[in-house]
């Protein structure tokens, strides 16, 4: 059994397995990291965010994956959280949506957050989808910032 594979199996030894699958299938390996750095910080917390999160609002049955990630995605916009951003974006498309969706959203974000707001996330999402290659896309031919 490899590090990573018994590091996962000591996890779900330990946590709550439904929370675990939940993240895993929509963040992957991102997810896992994140139990793996707070479980070493903070055991009580750790389960408490999974079963809050990962098992109680992402499995409400309200709302199916894809559309809670668009919103997640709108929510990330709004509040300026680039850090958390690129996560989403690769959840929502795992979840089904299309990166035409997921850009639509972020432009929708300009009406309650601002173009500021709504311009980086939609750098981010070019990078992504270029990283990714999933969308055609050279540098802007322009610098066009403070400086110019």
């Amino acid at each position: 059994m490899t590090d990573k594979a018994a590091r996962l199996a000591d996890l779900r030894r330990r946590y709550n397995t439904k929370a675990l699958d939940t993240g895993e299938r929509l963040q992957g390996e991102f997810f896992l990291r994140l139990v793996d750095e707070f479980d070493q910080l903070d055991q009580d917390w750790t389960e408490r965010w999974l079963t809050w999160i990962y098992d109680g609002m992402y499995n409400r049955g309200v709302l199916d994956d894809r559309t809670r990630v668009l919103v997640i995605i709108g929510e990330c916009c709004v509040t300026d959280e680039q850090v958390q951003l690129p996560n989403h974006i690769r959840s929502a498309l795992r979840a089904g949506a299309t990166p035409r969706e997921v850009q639509e959203v972020i432009l929708q974000s300009a009406i309650y957050a601002g173009m500021p707001k709504m311009i980086k996330s939609m750098r981010t999402f070019r990078a992504l989808m270029k990283d990714l290659g999933l969308l055609d896309l050279s540098e802007a031919a322009f610098r066009g910032d403070a400086r110019d």
